[in-house]
């Protein structure tokens, strides 16, 4: 990530893990974000296990739950916070093009 990617990343949510309860990986913002959306507001998954975990692709979880994210006021707020790809924290081990589509 690029300095100035890093001075534009916002902080996580205030009170969540900030890591996948699975395999120890580092969240993101936006990992937070799509286990809220499914429920979950402790034990949360990264994008990885989250697929594992529900039996879909990581494409099929971001297309499942990004519009719901964005109908969700609460949830959008959030998630609009990476205002650009410059802003994920693991574009190489995450998927920013699937991601992005729905901001």
């Amino acid at each position: 990530m690029s300095e100035e990617a890093k001075i534009q990343c916002p902080q996580l949510i205030e009170g969540l893990e900030t890591i996948c309860s699975s395999c120890r990986t580092h969240l993101c913002l936006r990992q937070q974000v799509l286990n809220l959306a499914l429920g979950a507001e402790q034990d949360l998954l990264c994008l990885n296990c989250l697929a594992r975990e529900n039996g879909k692709s990581r494409e099929q979880i971001l297309e499942d739950l990004g519009p719901y994210v964005l109908s969700r006021e609460c949830f959008s707020r959030e998630w609009k916070k990476y205002l650009s790809r410059d802003a994920c924290p693991d574009p190489l081990g995450c998927l920013p093009e699937n991601c992005f589509s729905f901001t």
